[in-house]
């Protein structure tokens, strides 16, 4: 029963359906039959690393290679479209054989463009850029495809304008693709400060980028009261936004202050939608959205706490039917102590009853309703100072990013089973490049790279679990190695394959693992 369970996994947001349909109808014979592959590893060439442009992540593949996007600025963070007008982009493709075939900076083809965002779809690079009409108060944005051989296709398309003084700084105007890459929508959201009111407009199109729909999404709340936390579209072109309804304008996370509230369109019906998630007595810390496309729900997890606004005792979950919007309790489930003494060593709340920094990446929809969560501690610290000798002032930034945690969760809520993968890293003024993990699905089990520690003589460690929440971890690069991978920047760009950038003996490569 457990493997029919697991085997129904499917990723919510990382893959193409060319890649997971034939992985679905291999999952039971391979959890079945218990057989045990090794890694391959494959090397490119030593690359001289871009020092202009050192953040890097790979965004995708078109079946024959990879697109790599590079900046001068973090990647990683929930600020990489936050428009700083320090910001530039570079692209690069790679061959399947991890050659180098082209790179160049990246500029918006119109005069005086500016990109906002940059995502892989239907094998091709989908950049989204805009100008800005000062004296008309217009924002015009435009959708363009770059392809597997760096050139433009055909021209620019207009996508949406609108009237504005300026942009949303806290959410950046960008692209959300649906799970199948079907469908794009270009998403922002409008307000005024002193209103009670504001909405979120979004612009629906297929891979050709023309215009499905356009909807106007109002939220009866002015910013203070209402902010985005997270957005999806479903492969039939819903849209839905998570939020969190603050009752005062004190912004607290407490029960009867806040709550997490849900607004969207759903397209067949014409219908727009608002429903509250919230439960009594509990805070609700951390959340995350997705759309199950198999049984056409919105699906909503997260964690609570009985005691603060940080730490986290348990989970919640509860699930919409898109047609009927018909409502499922939120159910809460507490860890159980065998769980929380996994986490010796790791801060914790309320007499070791609650753990600290604790927040959601991503979510794991099972086709039977259940889900899977996967989590991370993280934490940041920082330091300012006056320096006497240099007569100046210093600020030093600290990234904490901690153990992996992953909770099967059944459709009623219980929890099928909990693990934990152990890590520890820590940094200095570097935006946690070392590291966090990379994450993947393959022969039905969730898998997860990582430095052991954030330094030149960590192991890599390669962890899976499987369907009946059996782990394992092995060492991918040991320590005389003197591998670092960067795990961030990592991306699976098919069923059975994981690329990593990494630095061995301190020279920069692309490395293909075989899962």
């Amino acid at each position: 029963m457990l493997n029919k369970i697991f085997r129904t996994f499917f990723i919510s947001n990382k893959f193409t359906a060319r890649f997971f349909i034939p992985a679905l109808l291999a999952l039971s014979f391979i959890i079945v039959s218990n057989t045990v592959f090794a890694q391959k590893v494959h090397w490119s060439q030593a690359m001289v690393d871009n020092s202009k442009y050192p953040y890097l992540k790979i965004i995708g593949s078109d079946g024959e290679g990879f697109f790599v996007l590079r900046s001068n600025l973090p990647l990683n963070s929930s600020r990489e479209r936050s428009g700083f007008k320090s910001r530039k982009y570079f692209l690069q493709y790679f061959g399947s054989e991890l050659n180098l075939r082209w790179e160049e900076e990246l500029i918006a083809p119109i005069e005086g463009g500016k990109i906002s965002d940059i995502q892989i779809m239907d094998d091709k690079a989908l950049v989204l850029f805009y100008t800005h009409n000062k004296s008309a108060k217009k924002f015009s944005f435009f959708g363009q495809f770059i392809r597997s051989d760096g050139k433009w296709l055909n021209a620019p398309i207009l996508m949406d304008e609108f009237l504005s003084e300026d942009l949303d700084e806290d959410n950046k105007p960008g692209v959300l693709l649906s799970h199948d890459q079907s469908k794009v929508a270009l998403s922002y959201r409008k307000f005024q400060k002193e209103q009670d009111v504001q909405s979120f407009n979004i612009v629906v199109a297929d891979q050709n980028l023309q215009i499905v729909y356009k909807k106007e999404i109002l939220v009866p709340q002015g910013i203070r009261h209402f902010v985005p936390v997270n957005s999806v579209l479903s492969d039939s072109g819903n849209y839905y936004v998570l939020g969190i309804k603050y009752m005062t304008d004190k912004k607290v996370k407490a029960p009867g202050e806040s709550f997490y509230q849900l607004v969207g369109f759903n397209l067949a019906s014409g219908n727009t939608i608002d429903k509250e998630v919230k439960v009594q007595d509990k805070f609700l810390t951390d959340v995350a959205l997705s759309f199950d496309n198999f049984n056409g729900k919105i699906v909503v997890a997260g964690f609570y706490s009985d005691k603060t606004t940080y730490s986290t005792a348990g989970i919640f979950s509860c699930s919409f039917d898109q047609g009927s919007l018909n409502d499922q309790k939120v159910i809460c489930t507490a860890f159980s102590q065998a769980f929380l003494q996994k986490f010796a060593g790791d801060r914790k709340e309320n007499k070791n009853k609650e753990l600290v920094n604790y927040s959601i990446d991503r979510l794991v929809l099972r086709r039977d309703g259940g889900v899977a969560v996967i989590a991370e501690s993280y934490y940041e610290t920082s330091r300012t100072y006056w320096d006497y000798y240099t007569q100046t002032v210093n600020s030093h930034y600290y990234y904490h990013f901690g153990n992996i945690m992953i909770l099967s969760v059944n459709p009623d809520g219980n929890i099928l089973w909990s693990i934990v993968f152990s890590k520890d890293q820590n940094s200095t003024d570097d935006a946690g490049y070392y590291s966090s993990y990379a994450e993947a699905i393959s022969g039905g089990k969730i898998i997860a790279l990582y430095n052991k520690y954030a330094d030149a003589e960590s192991s890599v460690l390669y962890s899976s679990v499987d369907g009946q929440g059996n782990q394992k971890t092995d060492v991918l690069f040991n320590e005389v190695e003197k591998v670092s991978i960067v795990a961030r920047s990592a991306r699976q760009i098919d069923e059975d394959t994981i690329i990593v950038p990494a630095f061995k003996e301190n020279k920069f490569y692309m490395v293909s693992i075989t899962l």
